[in-house]
């Protein structure tokens, strides 16, 4: 995965090479996670409540009409879990924290495109890793369920944004497979649930012009 998303990157700078729009800036906001949970043949149901957190970085945008985004984000969630074990009715609250890098690659369309106004829709991958998140190791004492957050994973965004001048807002759901991997005493995994999320940030652009076509030479 590590060698895949290297590969978008590297795609992604040549382009932007040749792109005749350029721009590079920081962006920040709200993170909230609406769904996450693991099921295992109706014995055990893993559920996260609504989580919130925050999201910090980097984003380059090369391309006019069509456009390619790559990000470096910084996410951060509060989270807990709540696992149910329905056969002895027994309910148990968990609380941890959730920190990714995210690597998102977009790829948008402007739908208006002037000098002082732009509304864009975008979809790409999303590459995560996990760096140095807290998760409770164990949930219950009828029946050991480990859990731990994967090291890499694979997601989509997709979402709509507007630029009013140099600043940029975004509003985007999140989609990521395999977040988690939980096991019982027996050593089996449990079905996986996708996590969904919804993103909102504010972004400012700090370099680039939007206006004429970057010149390399003479």
């Amino acid at each position: 995965m590590k060698k895949s998303c290297l590969l978008i990157l590297f795609l992604s700078c040549v382009i932007g090479i040749n792109a005749q729009w350029f721009s590079l800036g920081f962006k920040g906001g709200y993170s909230t996670i609406l769904e996450q949970g693991q099921s295992y043949e109706d014995i055990f149901d893993v559920s996260g409540n609504l989580q919130n957190g925050f999201h910090l970085g980097l984003y380059m945008r090369m391309g006019r009409t069509w456009y390619v985004q790559p990000e470096v984000l910084f996410n951060y969630y509060n989270c807990s879990g709540t696992v149910n074990y329905e056969n002895n009715n027994i309910f148990e609250n968990k609380k941890y924290q959730i920190n990714t890098l995210d690597v998102p690659v977009l790829l948008g369309v402007h739908l208006v495109n002037t000098n002082m106004f732009k509304m864009r829709l975008m979809a790409g991958p999303k590459f995560s890793f996990n760096i140095g998140s807290t998760l409770a190791e164990t949930f219950s004492d009828i029946e050991t369920l480990t859990q731990e957050l994967r090291n890499t994973r694979l997601g989509l965004d997709c979402g709509l944004g507007f630029d009013i001048w140099r600043i940029t807002l975004d509003v985007r759901y999140n989609l990521i497979q395999d977040i988690y991997k939980y096991k019982n005493d027996k050593g089996t995994t449990l079905n996986n649930k996708p996590l969904h999320s919804i993103q909102a940030s504010i972004g400012y652009r700090i370099a680039g012009n939007n206006k004429k076509k970057i010149r390399y030479g003479r």
